[in-house]
C-alpha cells in the first residue's frame, strides 16, 4: 500500500487530483490535507461513500508552517505529496517533503518560484527522492509535448506554446474563474519571460498579443505572454539542440479576458493595501474575499481548450515544424471544466508512474526530464485527454540543393 497525501485537497483541482487518485490508481491511500479540516474530513466521507473501496481520509494542515506538514506526512506514513496549493507556498512544502522523505509534485511556480526549486536538487538528489515541477496542464503536460516534439529533430530553433479556450456555460455568477484568482492575477500583472537568442528576457505584461487559428470549437483566439515555468526549464534542457526561443501565450475566453483586464487596470491585482475611510485593505485580498462570497455554481460545464506545442527546427537537413496538441473537452461523468481535467488528471498520473516505478530518477525535476511521453499520453487517453502529432518539412533540402546547383554550375 502506497500513501498519498494531496496538499490543498479540498480546493477545486485538490479535488480532481484526489478523485482520478482514487478511480485510477490500484493499492492507494489517499489522505486529503487542508487548512480546512471539517471540508477535507467532510469529501473524504463523501468519497469514500460512492466508491466503497476507497481509502480516503481526511486531515488538518497548514502550508505556512513546516511542523506542521511534516507531522501530516510523518503521521500518514506518506510516500509521495501532490501540491494544490497557491504557487508561492512551494519551497515551503519541498522543505517539509525534505525532513519527512516524500517524493514531491506541484502544478508549477510560475518561472521565478520554479528557479528557486530547482535550487533543492542536489539535496533531492542525495536523499534519493524525486520531485517534478509544474505537472499539470501547462506547465506539464506541455513541456512533455515540447519533449516528444523535438525528439526527431537534429537541431530545435524554436518552442512556442500556446493555450486557448472558450466557455460556453451557463453561469449564475458574475465572475467564474477557471482557476486560482491570485495565479490569474500574477498571469496578468507580472512581467511575462521570454527565451530569445541565448537570455531570458522579461517583457510587458499583456504584450505579444497574436491571433492563433485553433482548432472548432475554439477557433481563432487572440493569445497574450504570460509568466509560465516551460520558458524557464526548455531551454536549459535542449540547450544542446540549439534552442533560440521559447515562448508561452495564453488566450482565455475574449469577455473573461476583458473583464480581468479591466479589474488589473483598476488596481485589483495590487498587492499593497490602499487606505479607506474604513481602514486599509489589499486590493487582491479583497477581489478575492469578494469572489469567495458567490458559492461555486452547480452547474453543467460546457467548456474547451486547445493545447498546442509548436517545436521548430531540422531533420535530414530540412527545416520542420513538429506540432503536439490536443482539444480537452469537459466532462461530463465528474461534472469538470476542460481546465480542472487537465490541470487535475496529470499529477494523479505521474504521481503514479514515481510510485509504480516507472520513474526513477532523484532531484528537482522538469516534466520534460522526468516522464516518458508515450505512456503518459496512453494514460491521458484513458480519461479521453487524445493527443495529435502534427509534422511539417520541407520535400527538399537546401544543404543538398545548394550543393546539387553548385555542382551543376561547376560542370557547364
Amino acid at each position: 500500500m502506497k500513501n498519498i497525501l494531496v496538499i490543498g485537497g479540498a480546493g477545486a483541482m485538490g479535488q480532481v487530483i484526489v478523485r482520478d487518485l482514487l478511480e485510477s490508481g490500484s493499492n492507494l491511500a489517499v489522505v486529503i490535507a487542508d487548512f480546512d479540516e471539517a471540508r477535507a474530513k467532510q469529501m473524504a466521507e463523501s468519497l469514500g461513500k460512492s466508491n466503497k473501496d476507497a481509502k480516503v481520509s481526511g486531515v488538518f494542515t497548514d502550508i505556512t508552517r513546516q511542523e506542521v506538514m511534516v507531522r501530516s506526512m510523518t503521521d500518514a506514513k506518506i510516500d509521495l505529496v501532490i501540491n494544490s496549493t497557491p504557487y508561492y507556498h512551494n519551497v515551503n512544502v519541498m522543505e517539509a517533503c525534505l525532513t519527512a522523505g516524500c517524493h514531491y509534485i506541484d502544478l508549477g511556480g510560475l518561472f521565478h518560484v520554479s528557479k528557486e526549486q530547482l535550487k533543492l536538487d542536489q539535496r533531492f538528489k542525495d536523499a534519493g527522492l524525486t520531485a517534478v515541477l509544474g505537472m499539470g496542464a501547462a506547465p506539464g503536460m506541455t513541456n512533455i509535448m515540447a519533449a516528444e516534439g523535438q525528439k526527431e529533430l537534429e537541431k530545435v530553433d524554436s518552442i512556442d506554446i500556446y493555450v486557448g479556450s472558450i466557455d460556453n456555460t451557463v453561469f449564475d455568477h458574475p465572475f467564474p474563474t477557471p482557476y486560482s484568482i491570485e495565479t490569474l492575477i500574477d498571469e496578468y500583472t507580472l512581467s511575462p519571460m521570454v527565451f530569445e537568442g541565448d537570455d531570458y528576457k522579461s517583457v510587458a505584461p499583456l504584450s505579444g498579443a497574436v491571433k492563433v487559428d485553433f482548432p472548432q470549437p475554439v477557433g481563432e483566439q487572440e493569445a497574450i505572454y504570460t509568466l509560465h515555468s516551460e520558458v524557464l526549464t526548455l531551454p536549459m534542457t535542449y540547450a544542446a539542440k540549439g534552442v533560440k526561443r521559447t515562448t508561452f501565450r495564453l488566450g482565455l475566453p475574449m469577455e473573461f479576458h476583458e473583464k480581468l483586464k479591466f479589474l488589473m487596470s483598476l488596481g485589483f491585482g495590487d498587492k499593497e493595501k490602499v487606505s479607506t475611510a474604513d481602514g486599509a485593505v489589499s486590493p487582491r485580498k479583497m477581489l478575492a474575499a469578494m469572489l469567495a462570497k458567490f458559492p461555486a455554481p452547480e452547474v453543467e460545464p460546457d467548456d474547451c481548450e486547445v493545447v498546442r506545442v509548436d517545436v521548430a527546427g531540422t531533420k535530414g537537413g530540412r527545416k520542420t515544424l513538429v506540432r503536439l496538441e490536443t482539444t480537452v473537452y469537459s466532462h461530463k461523468r465528474w461534472q469538470l471544466s476542460c481546465g480542472a481535467l487537465d490541470t487535475g488528471v496529470p499529477p494523479s498520473i505521474v504521481a503514479q508512474m514515481i510510485l509504480s516505478g516507472q520513474i526513477t530518477r532523484a532531484g528537482v525535476l522538469p516534466p520534460e526530464v522526468a516522464v516518458d511521453p508515450q505512456p503518459f499520453f496512453q494514460e491521458l487517453a484513458k480519461r479521453e485527454i487524445i493527443m495529435r502529432r502534427i509534422s511539417e518539412e520541407e520535400l527538399v533540402s537546401p544543404v543538398a540543393e545548394a550543393s546539387k546547383s553548385k555542382a551543376l554550375t561547376q560542370s557547364k
